[in-house]
């Protein structure tokens, strides 16, 4: 397959992506908008979603809030970038490869064959060059939509969506 078509089948899954996660994306523009108008958090609709805000200052309830975040557990983020790229006929796990990295020799001086002393163990990575540019198309795919996304494998998938201040005077 041509980088250039692959490239392209990426983008299209990575917007079918983003279209499965557009309650989430829909949840924090809305309440982003309801902030930046002034609502009161109590307020704000969630849409059954965890939102949080993050604000000026974390300490003062009172503090600008600067944006709404949302979280999601990389392996939840991972099954929906595996299902949405099954249904186009891209199956991720045959793209993983297994590395290995073996512990290197020694030499020292006068020493005429190398040794281990130093030997740290083996590493074994599992590494897909498909899933991780699947993940650049899916976060530049969510950057155009005003968010800025964090990923943290085995941990968790942190998504930010800026407030827009309707007047600079206000707090919210």
């Amino acid at each position: 397959m041509s980088e250039q078509r692959q490239r392209k089948e990426l983008q299209e899954i990575a917007a079918h992506v983003v279209e499965v996660m557009d309650g989430l994306l829909y949840a924090m523009q809305k309440a982003a908008e309801q902030i930046s108008s002034g609502w009161i958090l109590e307020d704000i609709d969630d849409a059954g979603y965890h939102l949080y805000l993050a604000r000026k200052d974390p300490k003062d309830r009172g503090s600008r809030a600067e944006a709404v975040m949302s979280t999601m557990e990389y392996d939840q983020f991972f099954h929906i970038l595996e299902k949405t790229a099954a249904k186009k006929g891209l199956c991720l796990e045959e793209e993983t490869m297994l590395e290995i990295e073996l512990p290197g020799v020694e030499f020292e001086e006068n020493m005429v064959t190398g040794g281990f002393e130093k030997y740290k163990g083996l590493a074994i990575e599992h590494h897909n060059k498909c899933l991780d540019e699947l993940i650049v198309a899916v976060c530049d795919q969510l950057k155009k939509r005003g968010l800025a996304v964090a990923c943290v494998p085995d941990e968790d998938v942190i998504f930010y969506m800026p407030v827009v201040q309707a007047k600079e005077g206000m707090r919210l």
